[in-house]
């Protein structure tokens, strides 16, 4: 996955991914998908796109796999590889199950993490490649023995993510023109921090933690720490230690650093940091003095700042967000210094924004609420006088919005699969109409701004390796090449953000031609290049205010960026020569003629419809469980297979009770390639029963099934969600078991449930799992078959974390539900099925039910040793919780049944870890006294911390 983008758009993903989670991928029944079946590999695309998939296949087969398997020695199995371009997001996945990898096809807007990468796909292909190659890899008895859970071998999973997001990103900057390994920005964050006294624990510095920048530490410490080891040890230096590992896993990857390097990666990591230094001070030492005066300087920490518009000479308008609050547009007077909210735009802050005639223009990537995996950027602008929203275009691929000077036209950039060219939309018509301005073949072209006579536009293109400044008129003739610098060293140099001067003569843009990122002018008359800005690690987006007297940009440092203006002087810029100095290809591992290939497109076959049905069955990996609570439990196995593309998907476990000595079983089924979405859930489970008129308890078997047809609606995704749920259904059960009057019976009849569900989370929230969440959620049941009857279910639940010094978390918890039954209902009990998240009391006809919880934490650790446990260690908490459960006086027979009262309370000490050191884990031990039972109740605990 792609840092640089993946810290800005992971909010979107984590916002949708909650509200999906069952149904994940949802995509309109009008895409018809099609397989392009190559000798390693599934390919599966929206029909349409034929050359993109042929093209993806000689990646994939001709340079991807055989680079990546020959220096892991390892050849996974087959692998399903989704060409995704239904999403106007810049990223690629790894997926384990099942086992797939998957390219989002759209270039990003400012791509910083790679410079001059000619070929999008290849890039992101080969780091995803990598992912599935490594992770699945495992050698000796340890993989024999994990065969037996199907595509379970993720051994390497376990290994700290700098580890393996070190691995992808030094081959990609291998094996491909690009990578982040030849990018400045992220040796810029690697210094920044280093010179901040921030580095110095690899566990801290190379994972990700909840309160620590940059976001995408992994890749950077991983990489460049990784890529000293190379140099020190060897390219196969990274193959050697997974290898080892892969066959003593449990030894941990400190004990394979050390076998192979006679060093403990603590050690090693010291050696590292130190020749960073060393390296980082001759750079520091080679920098002039800044020349400009800082006029203006924001002091807050913050994590994403947009690109600064003027206002007017002394007001600034920017979109920024911190690690503390959500994305809001604010004013900013540079002569008082004061901040004034605009309004609050849960969108996250781009480079890439303009202003016109009072109104904020910016692109803003929406799920469709009905199908939330096609995700399209469109244009909105905001009216900054009435505050009004509006929406420019519908479902057009479009980003980077810049309007001209009189607010008549916008120019914008359109992915076009992977590439981009720019386009003009007309304001003046309604709807705006939307021309082609640009005709590149395999290019992308980025950042677009407008001249101040509004005759000319300019913008970055980045075509076979190289990027470059161009000229075009507004009506798309007199296209002029103005610009390209030569690359540096083993950097790649890049050109993007220009902005105009207000005489139209000189522009303004960011590059990294000397070293990290800082801003340039380039005059397009005597073609001379001048330096404005040596900020040690990084300047960007600037912007030059009306009377042509400062400039303002963002700057970089260990806490994120801030907002910087300076003087316009042109006496203090310093001319740089345009010297051609040879790119050193120094990191390359393998050479075209290393590898031999036989891999020819005329030898496949022709692509086929989309199946994914027969993905499913038999399952390809399965897992034993334990579930127990403080009233029974159960041991099984489960699985919950799904093919490719997410349209179907299936839930199965087989439990077996050691109480009843019986098997249970659960099926679930879902298909998401129509709206909507048809279910069927069959089921056979064990519920522990207490009948009021009859003492002691036994089990009884609660098996039937269920046909529903599911609605749900996703009407918000940014930073916070929501999600509408309709859902009606038919229902069959029978309750096996009972006793007397009490008997088996049969009953059948339709079910209607509706649920409301909202959550919302700050930057930080989300990343540590923190957040509110609200669950609002009814339910109606009719029975006419074997015994009449109507039911009615309601239930809240809402969690909110309590922020408290240290970034502890504190939480509070409430669930309420109600359950009322009237007509011949048979069993009034009350009962517990045995779930593994605690217990469900419930009692029958008439029930209310609630608890609360608090969890407190008692210690709280970011540190860790590297490599050694595969966990890292997070919190030590208790939690103390109270539950009742009551009925109401009701009618049975011909008596009146007393009210009766359930109710527990108790506590449990839960250790929270970070297993393979990002997915979170708790474990525990609970104590629950049951108060009309009068006894203790004991349970261990395994679960997911999931924030909602």
């Amino acid at each position: 996955m792609k840092p640089a983008i993946r810290s800005l758009l992971v909010l979107l993903f984590l916002a949708i991914f909650f509200l999906v989670a069952v149904g994940w991928a949802q995509y309109s029944p009008s895409l018809r998908w099609k397989t392009l079946r190559t000798p390693h590999f599934d390919i599966h695309y929206v029909a349409g796109n034929d050359s993109l998939a042929l093209r993806a296949a000689y990646i994939i087969e001709e340079e991807v796999y055989p680079r990546v398997t020959r220096y892991f020695n390892y050849l996974p199995g087959r692998t399903d590889f989704v060409l995704n371009t239904c999403v106007d997001i810049p990223n690629g996945f790894a997926a384990s199950f099942p086992r797939r990898m998957e390219v989002l096809m759209d270039f990003p807007s400012v791509p910083f993490s790679a410079y001059s990468d000619s070929d999008w796909l290849s890039y992101v292909a080969l780091h995803e490649f990598v992912h599935i190659n490594h992770l699945y890899m495992a050698r000796g008895g340890f993989a024999n023995f994990l065969k037996l859970f199907g595509q379970m071998n993720l051994v390497n999973a376990m290994t700290s993510a700098w580890f393996l997001e070190g691995t992808a990103v030094n081959l990609e900057t291998s094996c491909t023109t690009g990578g982040r390994g030849r990018s400045t920005y992220h040796r810029g964050k690697l210094w920044a921090q280093l010179a901040a006294g921030r580095l110095g624990n690899l566990v801290r510095d190379g994972n990700f933690l909840p309160n620590s920048l940059p976001r995408d530490k992994p890749y950077v410490t991983g990489y460049f720490f990784l890529n000293y080891l190379r140099q020190k040890y060897g390219d196969d230096i990274i193959m050697q230690v997974s290898d080892y590992y892969s066959k003593f896993p449990f030894l941990g990857l400190n004990w394979a650093f050390r076998r192979k390097t006679g060093k403990w990666v603590g050690t090693l990591y010291k050696d590292f940091l130190k020749k960073e230094r060393q390296q980082m001070q001759v750079y520091l030492d080679s920098l002039p003095a800044n020349p400009q005066p800082y006029i203006f300087r924001t002091n807050e920490r913050l994590e994403f700042y947009g690109k600064p518009l003027w206002l007017d000479n002394r007001r600034i308008l920017i979109h920024c967000t911190s690690n503390e609050e959500f994305p809001t547009l604010y004013r900013i007077d540079l002569q008082t210094g004061r901040k004034r909210r605009v309004k609050r735009l849960s969108v996250l802050p781009s480079q890439c924004n303009g202003l016109a005639n009072n109104k904020f223009y910016y692109s803003w990537v929406r799920p469709d609420p009905l199908y939330p995996s096609q995700i399209v950027s469109d244009i909105y602008e905001l009216n900054l006088d009435s505050g009004k929203v509006r929406r420019l275009t519908q479902n057009a691929h479009l980003k980077s919005p810049s309007p001209s000077p009189d607010g008549r036209q916008i120019v914008a950039v359109r992915n076009e699969k992977g590439y981009s060219n720019l386009v003009l939309l007309d304001l003046e018509s309604n709807p705006p109409g939307v021309y082609q301005l640009t005709h590149f073949k395999r290019a992308n072209t980025l950042n677009p701004c407008w001249s101040p006579d509004g005759e000319t536009i300019a913008f970055c293109l980045n075509q076979q390796g190289q990027q470059a400044l161009y000229t075009v008129s507004r009506n798309g003739s007199n296209l002029q090449k103005r610009l390209v610098l030569p690359h540096q060293l083993q950097f790649k140099t890049g050109i993007l953000l220009p902005t105009f001067t207000p005489d139209g003569r000189t522009v303004i843009f960011v590059s990294n031609f000397r070293g990290m990122e800082n801003i340039f002018a380039f005059e397009l008359e005597t073609k001379n290049l001048y330096q404005l800005t040596f900020e040690p690690w990084g300047a960007y987006s600037p912007a030059i205010s009306p009377d042509g007297e400062k400039l303002a940009f963002t700057a970089e440092d260990a806490d994120g960026r801030h907002l910087v203006v300076i003087p316009m002087n042109r006496q203090q810029w310093k001319a740089v020569p345009l010297l051609k100095i040879r790119l050193e290809e120094k990191y390359s591992i393998f050479t075209k003629k290393e590898i031999p290939t036989y891999f020819r497109l005329d030898s496949l076959r022709p692509a086929e419809n989309y199946n994914g049905l027969r993905q499913l069955f038999p399952p390809k990996w399965w897992l034993p469980m334990a579930i127990a609570d403080a009233r029974g439990g159960a041991l099984g196995i489960f699985s919950f297979p799904m093919d490719a593309l997410g349209k179907h998907a299936a839930q199965l476990m087989v439990v077996y009770n050691p109480e009843t000595e019986k098997p249970y079983g659960n099926l679930f089924y879902r298909y998401a390639g129509i709206f909507p979405h048809p279910k069927v859930h069959l089921y056979s489970l064990p519920v522990k029963r207490t009948y009021w008129s009859e003492p002691g308890s036994y089990w009884t078997r609660y098996s039937g099934g269920e046909i529903a047809l599911d609605f749900p609606v996703l009407t918000r995704a940014d930073f916070t969600a929501v999600q509408w749920r309709f859902q009606i259904g038919w229902q069959t059960f029978r309750i096996a078991g009972g006793k007397g009057k009490f008997s088996a019976r049969w009953f059948t009849g339709p079910t209607v449930t509706g649920s409301f569900t909202r959550v919302a989370a700050t930057y930080k929230d989300f990343w540590s799992s923190h957040l509110t969440y609200l669950h609002l959620n009814w339910q109606k049941s009719i029975a006419r078959w074997g015994a009449d009857y109507k039911a009615n279910f309601w239930s809240i639940r809402f969690r909110q974390h309590l922020p408290v010094p240290i970034h502890r978390h504190h939480v509070l918890g409430i669930k309420i539900s109600a359950f009322r039954t009237w007509g011949n209902y048979q069993f009034p009990f009350a009962g517990s099925i045995a779930t593994g998240y605690g217990w469900n009391d419930f009692a029958a006809p008439n029930i209310l039910t609630g608890s609360i919880s608090y969890l407190a934490p008692l210690w709280y650790v970011e540190w860790g040793r590297a490599g050694l446990p595969s966990f890292l260690l997070r919190t030590l908490a208790t939690r103390f919780f109270y539950s009742l459960s009551t009925s109401f006086p009701y009618r049975w027979d011909t008596e009146w049944m007393r009210r009766d009262v359930h109710s527990s309370a108790g506590g449990e000490l839960i250790l929270s870890l970070d297993l393979f050191e990002w997915l979170p884990l708790g474990v525990g031990w609970g104590a629950a006294y049951l108060v009309q039972e009068r006894r203790w109740a004991y349970y261990p605990m395994v679960y997911l911390r999931m924030g909602f």
